[in-house]
């Protein structure tokens, strides 16, 4: 059974290039400690909450950068995967992206299609379904942060069969009703118990420019149990940060009792109505 990291960091947009130190250093850790995948935060290369277009446009990297040569290197020399959100710019724009690497490079990247708050004026939106990848711990999907709470999404990439979902994230506290756990969380819960998908979600934590984060990064099953938890973001703290770790069985099927499949029960022609405004 794999060991999966999610590394929740403390990052700055004021300070950029700490952002990628903190996202290698990160990497560097987990894998030390024997971790085979590896999940960052969403735009762990950048920060979030951005000021101005020329902020984006400083911090961004591209598929050939030294950023993504150095992740590559580091993949290859450590035989993991590496799932990281990143500010990317390519094909002549900017994406809020997920990227993922393993020891053979760059695998492919994505688009997050579901923008949240200002993230569209600063960010063009994907217009490709989640990306599934096969790799040697077995087929990875990815997507970014809001993109789960859209059901169909995640349903998507388990058709197209995903075996365990890296999530980057950056969930902000906006005044939502204090659970336990956050409702965030239990959204994840509810998208890896409906798909029968492992999903390793890595969050932000402290605060940047008075924003602060639910944190609570999260490893669950395919039952949606919760294996692993990192703390809240502490009030009126600067959370260092800190990774959790899991092993993980990815599944083999998505049968849920002896009778029972959620691919296979599903009733496609009765749901038609869901694509029609």
């Amino acid at each position: 059974m794999p060991l999966v990291a999610a590394c929740q960091l403390k990052l700055d947009v004021d300070k950029p290039q700490n952002c990628s130190q903190i996202a290698t250093q990160a990497i560097r850790r987990a894998i030390a400690n024997g971790a085979e995948l590896i999940v960052l935060p969403e735009l762990s290369n950048s920060g979030y909450c951005f000021a101005s277009m020329s902020e984006v446009q400083e911090s961004a990297t591209s598929l050939h950068g030294d950023l993504i040569r150095e992740w590559s290197q580091i993949a290859s020399e450590g035989h993991v995967v590496i799932v990281a959100g990143i500010n990317l710019f390519e094909s002549g724009h900017y994406w809020n992206a997920s990227i993922i690497i393993d020891q053979s490079g760059v695998r492919g990247w994505y688009a997050k299609a579901h923008l949240f708050g200002d993230e569209s004026k600063f960010f063009k939106a994907g217009d490709s379904g989640p990306l599934v990848i096969e790799t040697a711990l077995g087929k990875i999907a990815t997507m970014v942060c809001y993109d789960i709470e859209f059901p169909e999404w995640v349903r998507i990439a388990m058709l197209n069969g995903a075996q365990l979902l890296a999530l980057p994230t950056n969930w902000p506290w906006i005044g939502q009703t204090p659970t336990q756990p956050p409702m965030e969380v239990v959204r994840v819960q509810a998208a890896a118990s409906q798909n029968k998908l492992i999903i390793v979600a890595a969050d932000r934590c402290g605060s940047e420019r008075g924003q602060s984060w639910v944190a609570t990064s999260v490893i669950t099953s395919v039952e949606g149990v919760i294996i692993a938890i990192a703390n809240p973001t502490p009030k009126d703290v600067d959370d260092a940060g800190e990774i959790i770790y899991a092993q993980v069985e990815l599944p083999t099927d998505t049968a849920i009792t002896m009778k029972n499949d959620i691919r296979k029960d599903r009733r496609p022609t009765l749901y038609s109505s869901i694509l029609n405004e």
